[in-house]
């Protein structure tokens, strides 16, 4: 009988992340309880999920399946449960009032009958189990590896592009959007793709190129490992569910249709929003959006976001913060003692990071190198 031993460096490393991990997730999960946050369980649960798949290589080093054969297929890794996790995520957190319907438990099947499919071979004899493994395990395990990468794939892509729709949704609808366009979620999601199809690379040499074997598999449980870590702390951190309700089904601004405006509609809309950022200057409100300015114009959203796109070729938040740039190149013209920073903010900027990029997209240069040009010139 080989002895156990949980102080080995490859147990000790995954149990670290493993217990960050539940720490996170169980922070997580009574946040979520607290302010009502959907988004914060779903990614309490893939946390979960992460650590629980984790549980194999932690007792594997351990020596604990030498001495315990019975273990053999437990399902400590449940397949096909991590890309409906990071969906549900996805959704939740840009659209804090999402309801879960009753088609998307169909996106439960695969898992339930892998479930059922595991505790099946679980509940059977060593004996049986070491028969099975030796004629048919290879044969399931690779069509369990093709079509899991397959569906967690598809699920990624999904919620890249539900990513993607909702940042162009954002500039058509808000001035500011840093506190609310989850750079986090961006990171989150093409890191997590990156271990998903590194785990298939892995899964793809075990299965048809040559047999892995369990030290060498160490390296993409590491990599697991400390993507868990990873996404437990900076999760906690800074994934915060904020009051916005997104539908990516909604038209695209940028999606071709038929013109709203005749050239003559056009002209007059035009020449009134102008005439309304002049003598009224919204843009100072450094939390306007589109609903807002629909009130000075007059008209509704679906046509002023129209009039931007077509008549000045930008978006709602490029629109807005030109004018903001505008309104800080004046004002650096005649200042005195006052800071660049409290100028942007008296312009309508409500963030350093948003002003800095907003300054360099619209003159071409940062504003200290604007400031030495108005000095030299």
């Amino acid at each position: 009988m080989v002895q156990i031993d949980f102080l080995n460096f490859r147990s000790i490393l995954v149990f670290i992340c493993i217990l960050q991990g539940l720490v996170f997730a169980g922070l997580l999960i009574a946040r979520g309880v607290r302010q009502r946050s959907k988004a914060d369980l779903w990614l309490a649960l893939l946390i979960g999920l992460l650590c629980s798949s984790l549980i194999t290589p932690f007792i594997g080093f351990a020596n604990v399946y030498d001495n315990n054969q019975w273990l053999t297929y437990f399902p400590f890794s449940i397949a096909y449960s991590y890309g409906v996790c990071v969906w549900f995520y996805t959704v939740n957190l840009t659209d804090s009032r999402h309801r879960l319907k009753g088609r998307d438990l169909l996106l439960f099947v695969p898992t339930m009958v892998y479930l059922m499919y595991r505790l099946f071979l679980f509940s059977h004899t060593v004996e049986w189990k070491s028969w099975f493994d030796g004629n048919y395990g290879d044969v399931f395990g690779a069509a369990i590896f093709v079509t899991e990468a397959m569906w967690n794939l598809v699920l990624l892509v999904f919620s890249i592009r539900h990513y993607r729709k909702y940042r162009v949704w954002l500039d058509e609808n808000f001035s500011d959007t840093e506190k609310i366009k989850f750079d986090w979620l961006r990171n989150f999601l093409y890191l997590f793709t990156a271990v998903v199809v590194l785990g298939a690379l892995f899964d793809f040499a075990n299965s048809f190129v040559v047999k892995l074997s369990y030290i060498q598999y160490f390296y993409f449980e590491i990599v697991l490992a400390l993507a868990t870590y990873y996404l437990a702390v900076a999760g906690y951190l800074r994934s915060r569910t904020i009051e916005l309700t997104f539908d990516d089904r909604a038209e695209p601004a940028d999606e071709p249709r038929r013109s709203l405006l005749s050239d003559g509609e056009m002209d007059r809309l035009k020449t009134r929003l102008l005439t309304v950022m002049s003598e009224e200057r919204p843009y100072l409100d450094p939390s306007l959006t589109l609903t807002d300015l629909t009130r000075s114009v007059g008209v509704n959203t679906t046509v002023l976001s129209h009039l931007i796109n077509k008549g000045f070729n930008k978006n709602f938040n490029d629109f807005i913060n030109e004018h903001r740039i505008h309104a800080v190149k004046s004002k650096l013209r005649v200042a005195d003692d006052e800071t660049v920073l409290a100028i942007a903010f008296d312009c309508g900027f409500n963030s350093k990071a948003t002003f800095n990029r907003a300054f360099k997209k619209f003159t071409g240069m940062t504003p200290r190198e604007y400031q030495e040009k108005l000095t030299s010139s």
